[in-house]
């Protein structure tokens, strides 16, 4: 179970993330935009630091609460606005940006999410859940995002992990293929039949695996035995944004609760 509190501190952590990302991605000629994602860091922070005032056992009709959400929507909508005007110069190559139009449909389809959230919050109502299939359209392009990047920012050299990589990419990108068509089977069935139940459990165990896989990743990049053009920020936003999935898919298959584990919604070393 995700408290109020700890949903607002995953998002804020992961947008701000996010600004990290395009500071560190964009020339330092385009020093306009790397002037915006820097101001997007901090008023980030300013929101972190601000939820730090709230009790984490205020409800979503706590007008504390209330405020707080309207506050943080402001700067998530302004954030997502920014992200659109990047990914429309970047379309058109009229921008130097390090980042591919597709990596910003996925940052901005979590943003989207989250301003989702936000709008039910800002009314004190608590916020419709998405259904199984469509919290496995968000997440599923996340992970084969996540694979993708991992991918790219490896060095040639490393051919054993670029390979199972490579093997994760392609099992994430077939999940996408499959719920597509169990959402097709809705049409003659209701949500939770049987083969529906095992797609969900089978989604939930390679993420797990992959979860795993990056730890590794991680342990090697800080004994400096991973060749690589990342840092560990991003080796480390995996963590959360995979926790945060599989707490709310074990909501629609209680079997990967147990498997799951004590999992956090921050960064280890942030």
């Amino acid at each position: 179970m995700i408290s109020l509190w700890d949903e607002h501190w995953f998002w804020l952590e992961m947008l701000q993330d996010h600004a990290y990302f395009a500071r560190d991605a964009l020339s330092p000629s385009e020093e306009e935009y790397v002037q915006i994602a820097i101001q997007f860091i901090d008023l980030y922070g300013d929101l972190l630091s601000d939820l730090q005032g709230i009790p984490r056992t205020a409800q979503f009709n706590d007008p504390r609460m209330i405020e707080f959400a309207r506050k943080a929507w402001q700067v998530v909508k302004a954030y997502y606005d920014f992200e659109g005007t990047l990914q429309a110069l970047r379309i058109d190559n009229k921008i130097n940006l390090n980042l591919s139009p597709t990596y910003l449909n996925g940052t901005l389809s979590e943003n989207q999410e989250y301003l989702r959230i936000l709008s039910y919050l800002m009314q004190g109502q608590q916020p419709v859940p998405l259904t199984v299939t469509q919290l496995l359209d968000l997440w599923l392009e996340d992970q084969l995002g996540h694979a993708v990047l991992f991918e790219n920012t490896l060095d040639p050299i490393e051919v054993g992990v670029n390979l199972a990589t490579e093997t994760f990419k392609s099992r994430f990108q077939l999940y996408i293929v499959q719920n597509h068509h169990m959402k097709n089977y809705m049409r003659v069935k209701e949500p939770g039949f049987a083969r529906q139940q095992e797609f969900i459990y089978e989604v939930g165990k390679t993420t797990l695996e992959m979860y795993q896989f990056v730890k590794g990743m991680v342990e090697k990049y800080k004994a400096n035995t991973l060749l690589n053009k990342t840092n560990l920020r991003f080796l480390e936003h995996h963590f959360p944004e995979t926790c945060y999935f599989l707490a709310r898919l074990s909501y629609y298959e209680p079997r990967l609760r147990e498997e799951l584990g004590p999992c956090s919604l921050s960064k280890p070393s942030f």
